[in-house]
């Protein structure tokens, strides 16, 4: 992540920060300070990743809300798939890791162009979807599965988030790696999340 992404990032908080001062919105979205740290951890995590397993910017993708960390993408070997869990974990202020990474061949460029236009569709029906905050979701695809990160104010975006996932052409399954805002891992000790999956 560059510093004008960063900077990018900050502003966008702040920006919402004003505009949503309701209890709910408040504990949905991110402080100023908790942006800094998951910038942060991106960096470090993209740094020790590019270091120490091999293939890292073509093959594995990483996203990072509120310490929690998912990793998704393909790696060769069981080994690689520990590895990379085993890298996030010694990052300083990581709370979680949720390892999604499969151990199988790498994508085709047909599969990665096909996972960058589900994964550009998620997000623009987010940015125009009435009843969810856009800015709280991280939206990862591999080979037609697509990962979702983040925070929702209620059950119910939860579950129309992942219904705007299932319903883009070409994807197979949604895992909904995503919190509800008042969910108490949110500030708890480190410990594994759950996962939803939706076919």
């Amino acid at each position: 992540m560059s510093k004008r992404i960063l900077a990018a990032a900050v502003l966008a908080t702040l920006t919402l920060a004003a505009c949503n001062n309701t209890p709910q919105a408040y504990h949905a979205h991110r402080t100023v300070g908790t942006t800094l740290d998951d910038a942060s951890i991106q960096l470090a995590l993209n740094r020790d990743m590019q270091q120490g397993l091999p293939h890292f910017i073509t093959r594995i993708g990483t996203e990072v809300r509120e310490g929690r960390v998912l990793i998704v993408g393909t790696v060769e070997s069981p080994t690689q798939r520990l590895e990379a869990s085993k890298i996030a974990w010694q990052i300083r202020g990581v709370r979680d890791v949720v390892n999604e990474l499969q151990v199988e061949d790498p994508q085709g460029f047909l599969s990665y162009a096909s996972d960058s236009r589900i994964s550009n569709q998620m997000r623009v029906r987010l940015l125009t979807a009435n009843r969810v905050q856009a800015g709280n979701y991280d939206i990862e695809t591999v080979k037609g599965v697509v990962y979702i990160l983040g925070i929702a104010r209620t059950e119910e975006e939860l579950e129309h988030v992942a219904y705007l996932a299932a319903t883009i052409s070409g994807v197979k399954r949604v895992v909904s790696h995503a919190l509800l805002a008042d969910d108490p891992r949110r500030l708890d000790r480190p410990r594994h999340a759950s996962t939803t999956t939706y076919q």
